[in-house]
C-alpha cells in the first residue's frame, strides 16, 4: 500500500518509476534498466534485502545513484549523511525530499 502510494505520488508529480516489492527485486529491476537511474526511495525494513544493504549493494553497482530510506520504526541508522524520511509522512513531503535530494545531485561539484 505505500508502494503504491509512493508510486503515485511520484508520478504524478512527473518522475519515472520503477517499483519493487522487496530489496532483491529492486536490484533485478536496477540490473535490467538500460538507462541512468537518478534516485532510489527504499523502505528500511524490507523482506529478502533490507533499505540499508539495498542501499548498499546499489551504489556499488550505479555509483552516484541518490538514495531516500524511510522507515516507521525508531531504528538508528548506521549511517552517516544518509537522506532519511520517517513514516508516517504526507506525500508532500515526500515529493520535497526526492526534490532536495535531485537538486542536491546537479549542484554538487
Amino acid at each position: 500500500m505505500v508502494r503504491d502510494m509512493v508510486r503515485m505520488g511520484l508520478e504524478t508529480s512527473g518522475y519515472f518509476v520503477l517499483a519493487a516489492r522487496d530489496g532483491e527485486e529492486a536490484l533485478e529491476i536496477s540490473r535490467k534498466f538500460p538507462s541512468r537511474i537518478h534516485a532510489l526511495v527504499s523502505d528500511v525494513v524490507m523482506p529478502k534485502l533490507d533499505g540499508v544493504r539495498l542501499r548498499e549493494r546499489i551504489l556499488c553497482e550505479r555509483p552516484g545513484i541518490k538514495v531516500l530510506l524511510m522507515s516507521g520504526t525508531g531504528c538508528d541508522l548506521p549511517l552517516k549523511e544518509v537522506a532519511f524520511l520517517r513514516k508516517p509522512f504526507q506525500i508532500e513531503d515526500l515529493k520535497t525530499s526526492v526534490r532536495k535530494l535531485l537538486d542536491l545531485a546537479l549542484t554538487a561539484p
